[in-house]
């Protein structure tokens, strides 16, 4: 396949996932808002989430994700590198992020445990 983009093996893990699609203003007492949405597949560089509404490509949102395999929910920042409409019968869309390393985000734990997961498959 040319150009492929893909660095990391991608693992067809379901789970679900919060994306923070509007943060809360500093001084409001308001939530902020927040889409529930399922992976379909996830690496140690990225996760594809299948999700209810269309994401802005190039947007960067705070995304909490419970593995399985995990004790606790990790908090990860990623960028939206893709968005289209789901092809199949259901309806929704499907958007690609690549995870960035960001200070306070749970970045190492995220790709320890990925790479565990590599490494059993």
């Amino acid at each position: 396949m040319t150009g492929e983009k893909r660095q990391h093996l991608r693992l067809p893990v379901a789970t679900r996932v919060f994306l923070e699609l509007l943060s809360p203003n500093m001084d409001s007492t308001e939530s902020g808002t927040i889409a529930m949405c399922t992976t379909l597949n996830v690496s140690r560089g990225g996760l594809q989430v299948g999700l209810e509404k269309e994401v802005s490509v190039g947007a960067i949102l705070q995304i909490g994700v419970q593995l399985p395999e995990a004790d606790e929910p990790l908090y990860l920042a990623g960028e939206v590198e893709w968005c289209r409409a789901n092809e199949s019968a259901d309806k929704g869309w499907h958007a690609g992020f690549k995870l960035m390393n960001a200070n306070q985000s749970d970045i190492d734990s995220w790709v320890s445990l990925l790479t565990e997961m590599d490494s059993d498959q």
